[in-house]
């Protein structure tokens, strides 16, 4: 009874999804003790879609977590129609198999979500001795009951009510965990859970670029004012979408507050960052917005730095934002462009610039 409740308190004493996801593997390790687990997230790229091994426990406890923004997309296992984890997924139940080449190993795979309720979609593998008993697949779907009420509430708290995208709330947060190289010493398994549990944050190299897109709608207040707020509003759900269409599941989408979107992408370099930004402006320019017409939006793209912290890499692209909008709106213009050309001079002093 007692170490019932001690999972329970386990899983709804986080505050975070990413705390919340290491404490699920954490406490199905204490029940089931298996010989490895994945906790796996579909990620996606356009029409692709391919598995994220999120948090994975391996034989010995040595356990891994893989940030989404430092995965190597191309890396990541194809979704597969015809296997264990699929299956799980298609009958919203948990799928027994032996496994492959590990010496008779069962296989499990669960649903981590209830459908695909919550906008995401994953599911969790696990390899044991022998094959899980009733009984246990019973309390597995009884924590992952308390797991998924925790996680739609973090998911109701990082976002924005209209449109659905992360919400400025959540943005700081996201910024220091997955941007800064520095993270990688907060990824410890709570002692509490195997006393020589170490979490290791592998992080992909791929010669790692991180950017940030400032998106502002064009004479949003003329749409307002001359349809009126419901319209407004129906637009911004529309842009919204673009937005989630144009960048990739791994890329972070929010919106700051009225017309005002940001987006953090990965890029190889300058050029990579500019074009897919540049995507999605002609995607806003092309598209015809039902009772309104064209729309067009001015976007301001920085590149992050090691050390950069996030209200100075938002008042880089802010600048260039208002650049683009004092010179015709409907363009991107980047930030560290606009330095180099000496249309902005940064002041090195406090991050502010002048525009010429």
């Amino acid at each position: 009874m007692f170490h019932l409740i001690d999972q329970i308190a386990t899983l709804t004493d986080q505050r975070d999804r990413v705390a919340l996801d290491r404490a699920l593997v954490r406490v199905l390790t204490e029940l089931l003790e298996p010989v490895s687990m994945t906790l796996y997230m579909v990620m996606h790229d356009a029409n692709d879609q391919r598995w994220l091994p999120q948090i994975v426990l391996r034989r010995g406890n040595a356990v891994e977590v893989n940030d989404p923004m430092h995965a190597d997309f191309r890396l990541l296992e194809r979704i597969e129609n015809d296997t264990p984890r699929q299956r799980c997924l298609e009958v919203n139940l948990p799928v027994v198999e032996q496994a492959e080449g590990l010496d008779g190993d069962c296989l499990t795979c669960l649903p981590l979500f209830a459908g695909h309720d919550m906008g995401e979609t994953g599911a969790i593998e696990i390899r044991s001795i022998a094959r899980l008993d009733p009984l246990a697949l019973a309390s597995i779907e009884r924590v992952l009951r308390i797991y998924r009420n925790m996680h739609s509430m973090f998911m109701y708290s990082e976002r924005d009510a209209l449109t659905g995208l992360l919400n400025r709330k959540s943005f700081e947060e996201t910024f220091y965990r997955s941007l800064r190289e520095d993270q990688a010493a907060d990824a410890v398994v709570d002692a509490g859970a195997q006393s020589d549990a170490h979490l290791q944050r592998r992080r992909v190299r791929l010669g790692e670029q991180f950017w940030l897109a400032m998106i502002d709608v064009d004479h949003f207040k003329q749409v307002n004012d001359q349809f009126g707020h419901q319209i407004g509003d129906e637009v911004l759900i529309l842009v919204g979408r673009i937005l989630k269409t144009t960048f990739r599941g791994y890329d972070r989408v929010y919106r700051f507050g009225g017309e005002e979107f940001v987006v953090l992408l990965r890029c190889p370099d300058h050029a990579a960052a500019l074009l897919t930004v540049e995507r999605f402006r002609r995607k806003m320019e092309q598209y015809r917005f039902p009772q309104v017409g064209n729309i067009t939006a001015s976007v301001g793209l920085s590149s992050i730095g090691a050390s950069d912290a996030p209200d100075v890499v938002c008042n880089r692209a802010d600048q260039a934002v208002y650049y683009a909008k004092r010179h015709g709106r409907n363009r991107v213009c980047s930030y560290d462009d606009l330095v180099q050309q000496g249309l902005l001079r940064e002041d090195v002093r406090d991050g502010g610039v002048e525009l010429f």
